[in-house]
């Protein structure tokens, strides 16, 4: 095959990956965080970092089976006590950016001799269930909590 007729069905696969496959939402990097590119391989569609450590990510997922967001909260609890021993410490209303209702489960963990907090936000469409996580030392997420915060009201679902 020509060079050339290679690179246009290249673009245009490029493309036609680009606006099939890429994320359905739109994530907020909180000043003092910088943006993580993701390999093909991270569970995550969406990560950023503080320098310190405090660390965001977004999983974008097929709602498929379909359930509430209760059921979704539900499991998320059940899985994080069973799969670490995490306990939950509190539940939150949320709303995103653009309007979607959902649910911030915040967890406690101790590693070694420090205390370490968890939060996983859920909002729940027809098509996706999204999953904002947040994580770090209980000191950095404490001093980071507004920038949390905002990563999860900033968030919008396309």
């Amino acid at each position: 095959m020509h060079a050339r007729a290679w690179m246009g069905i290249g673009a245009l696969c490029a493309a036609g990956l680009a606006a099939g496959c890429g994320p359905s939402f739109a994530a907020v990097t909180p000043p003092g965080f910088v943006e993580l590119e993701q390999g093909d391989y991270s569970p995550y569609d969406y990560r950023a970092t503080t320098a310190d450590g405090l660390v965001l990510a977004v999983r974008e997922i097929e709602h498929d089976p379909k359930g509430e967001i209760g059921f979704w909260t539900r499991a998320i609890e059940n899985r994080m006590r069973q799969r670490g021993g995490y306990a939950l410490i509190e539940t939150r209303d949320v709303k995103s950016a653009d309007g979607l209702a959902g649910k911030q489960l915040r967890f406690g963990h101790d590693e070694g001799q420090k205390p370490h907090l968890y939060y996983v936000t859920v909002f729940v469409t027809d098509a996706t269930i999204y999953l904002l996580e947040a994580g770090g030392t209980k000191e950095l997420m404490e001093k980071g909590t507004k920038e949390v915060d905002a990563a999860a009201s900033g968030f919008r679902a396309k």
